[in-house]
């Protein structure tokens, strides 16, 4: 049974805007190293294909074209190209579909283009322990995250027993989904080991995740048949995206399943959803401020993040609590504070007459 790497590469990535923008989404960006987002996914899982077998991007037809030009050409990859955007669900039941069309039975790793891992090795062997766990078990296989700090903007696992081990990975049953928090009880949840980070990863068997479809949600999985008679052309995945619901894996299967599990691994994980994930990657300095480009100049700052992708000179005085990125026609100034609301500031930028489309 082969083991496949699925990579949802779809989205804008609005909280990251000026940099990502329709025609250069998040993914595509340098933000971590000098690779960008969805080339370190595919350097990460790279270890984990079966022989003859290539990881599949699913993403928007904006950003396929793109994606190739800019990966390196020694990597290969299958690729689903969504018309439109209609959350987890949809794409992960088509990718199930096409999988087990093409290998046959197999085991899925699903994983995000914009999630910052770290060791690689850490990450692979708990990968390695649900993938092992997933074949000899009826199986839905998340992975858990120890929190690090308060995290108001994620999801949260509760788990129960574990069922299984493997050196430094652990399986353990989960009870409850919980869906972002307050700061309150996100702080509560960083005390105790049974309240997890939902990385938003899976691992399963392509049968059992297509039987969960059928069970529950019958009406997005009758809608799979046609792409798989007509072969995945590009129109039946068309017609597929237009009769789908737009709902999330979680809400629609891991949330209502009773065969949901969490492996626990010992490695560093950081979804790279905002602005402030810039200041975890880079860090900063004695006054708190992170610092990313040329050209900054930044006197008596405090709690800041200054990024700087222009050839512009930027001085930066007196800043607290402060974003600033500046970009070749756009410059961008918010308080920190504001960062995770910027996808609905956005909305409000867009509704503004006379604005370029090319700023977004």
């Amino acid at each position: 049974m082969v083991t496949v790497p699925v990579i949802l590469a779809g989205g804008i990535g609005e909280r990251f805007w000026q940099m990502s923008r329709s025609s250069s989404p998040k993914q595509l960006l340098q933000l971590v190293s000098s690779k960008t987002m969805v080339e370190e996914t595919l350097t990460r899982v790279s270890p984990l294909c079966s022989r003859s077998v290539k990881p599949l991007i699913i993403t928007g037809r904006n950003i396929a074209r793109r994606m190739k030009k800019l990966l390196p050409s020694p990597m290969d990859f299958n690729c689903i190209v969504e018309p439109v955007g209609k959350n987890t669900a949809p794409a992960i039941l088509l990718a199930a579909a096409w999988i087990e069309k093409r290998y046959g039975p197999a085991v899925m790793v699903v994983l995000s283009a914009d999630h910052d891992i770290r060791p690689r090795s850490a990450f692979l062997s708990a990968v390695r322990t649900a993938v092992r766990f997933a074949r000899s078990h009826e199986a839905l296989v998340i992975f858990g995250v120890q929190p690090v700090r308060p995290e108001s903007g994620y999801g949260y696992l509760h788990i129960g027993d574990a069922v299984a081990s493997n050196r430094n990975s652990t399986v353990y049953r989960v009870k409850k989904f919980i869906e972002k928090p307050s700061r309150e009880k996100a702080r509560n949840f960083t005390k105790k080991k049974s309240y997890l980070w939902n990385s938003g990863m899976f691992v399963w068997r392509t049968s059992v995740i297509l039987r969960e479809f059928e069970a529950l949600l019958p009406e997005l999985a009758g809608t799979i048949s046609e792409p798989v008679e007509r072969n995945f052309s590009q129109n039946s995945i068309n017609r597929f995206y237009g009769k789908s619901s737009n709902i999330s894996i979680d809400y629609g299967i891991m949330e209502r399943s009773e065969r949901v599990y969490a492996v626990v691994g010992d490695f560093l994980w950081d979804d790279i959803g905002s602005w402030e994930a810039i200041g975890r990657i880079h860090g900063n300095n004695a006054s708190g401020v992170t610092i990313v480009g040329n050209n900054i100049l930044e006197f008596e700052c405090k709690n800041s993040i200054i990024f700087n992708h222009s050839p512009a000179t930027v001085a930066a005085i007196g800043l607290d609590d402060t974003a600033v990125v500046v970009t070749d026609d756009a410059l961008l100034v918010a308080c920190r504070s504001k960062l995770p609301d910027l996808k609905k500031y956005l909305a409000l930028i867009k509704k503004k007459k006379n604005l370029p489309k090319e700023l977004f």
